[in-house]
């Protein structure tokens, strides 16, 4: 117990020290009681916390259980980018299994952002510049071209890219490294198929699709009056944008026939500049119905069936950047941090990551093992 503090000059009886000391040990009983009170109360709320965080993470995560719908759910690696928290932004390239287990870097501080997966290489760019990492070997970045890039998309073993002031179209065969000029340019966006690249052309007053033969490089104009604007492919049909008319869907055989707008749906569309390489990101076509990003419903996912036009809402939250794969959309939902995936035939959805990305790519040409068991030793996110 602590000592009475009495003044230099001052003197009490020994009843008065008695009455003190006792009046100091009732204090000090009623702080300690408050302490130990408090402690308690700390000690109930982190149990109550850590409970919390472990059902939130049973919840919003895979568990691969025996009776599960799990089972038919195919699971891919999804590659993901991760900003920094500094005045100049720093990039690091990571990998995650879509069934939330194996979280891991895969190249800190890469600088790539625009990340595609093509065979055994992962592409990017990074200050103007195309880069590629390989997904066995992740220790060195490639460089592919250095300088003045704007975008690219991957065809096997051939890039093509635009570059320049004049955003003109090239190709570039990532075994020879020989960059060959394909003889158009302001070209603004890239998709291709087999025997065709389609891009579009800024002609200034609007903007037109053409179509390049892969062969031949012969050209031919597929569009005439409409302002075409993030384009999409599926079968013989490629869909865009059409911002002369109120940003609705339009649909156009590759031949050039056809031209028509595939009902009063709106989506997604460039504010005079087109950011992404195609229009993937926002719409996309399977199993006879066209899915969209609803401008008109907050940016929630759409579906429209192409023979009757039926439409239905899909995903009723705003999707930031969307990514399908057989039957399974996995989208970034805006101003929340993650991704998820929704499997629109069997309406399973789960988060695969919580942690905050800028970008992401699901790599669809390796299926990792869905197994329920010995999932004791994977790490999970």
């Amino acid at each position: 117990m602590q000592r009475l503090q009495l003044g230099e000059d001052e003197k009490i009886t020994r009843k008065e020290y008695l009455k003190r000391k006792k009046k100091q040990a009732s204090n000090l009983k009623q702080r300690s009681k408050i302490t130990y009170i408090m402690i308690f109360c700390i000690v109930v709320i982190s149990i109550y916390l850590a409970t919390q965080i472990y059902v939130y993470s049973k919840e919003n995560n895979f568990k691969y259980v025996e009776g599960d719908q799990l089972k038919s759910q195919k699971v891919y690696n999804v590659y993901y980018v991760t900003e920094g928290y500094t005045y100049n932004p720093v990039y690091t390239l990571n990998s995650i299994y879509s069934n939330g287990f194996e979280d891991k870097i895969v190249y800190s501080n890469s600088g790539l952002t625009n990340i595609t997966v093509s065979g055994d290489y992962i592409y990017g760019t990074k200050e103007s510049g195309l880069y590629r990492i390989n997904k066995n070997d992740s220790n060195e970045i490639e460089p592919l071209v250095e300088k003045d890039l704007i975008k690219f998309t991957v065809d096997s073993d051939i890039v093509y890219f635009t570059q320049g002031s004049d955003n003109s179209l090239k190709s570039l065969n990532v075994n020879t490294k020989e960059i060959k000029e394909l003889g158009i340019d302001n070209i603004s966006e890239i998709i291709y198929d087999e025997t065709n690249i389609y891009v579009v052309k800024d002609e200034k007053t609007k903007k037109t699709l053409y179509k390049v033969n892969k062969e031949s490089n012969e050209k031919s104009e597929l569009t005439k009056d409409s302002n075409v604007s993030y384009i999409t492919e599926s079968g013989d049909n490629l869909y865009y944008v059409n911002k002369k008319d109120g940003n609705k869907i339009y649909s156009i055989s590759k031949n050039g026939e056809n031209e028509s707008k595939v009902a009063d749906i709106v989506t997604v569309s460039d504010k005079g500049e087109i950011k992404e390489v195609d229009g993937s990101k926002y719409m996309f076509v399977n199993n006879g119905f066209l899915f969209y990003v609803n401008v008109e419903d907050s940016n929630s996912l759409w579906k429209i069936n192409l023979d009757t036009k039926q439409t239905e809402k899909v995903i009723p939250v705003a999707v930031e950047i969307l990514q399908d794969i057989g039957g399974t959309v996995f989208y970034k939902v805006k101003g929340e941090m993650g991704v998820y995936l929704y499997n629109y035939e069997t309406n399973f959805m789960s988060q695969v990551t919580k942690r905050k990305i800028k970008e992401f790519f699901v790599d669809k040409s390796v299926e990792i093992q869905n197994s329920t068991q010995n999932t004791e030793g994977l790490s999970k996110n």
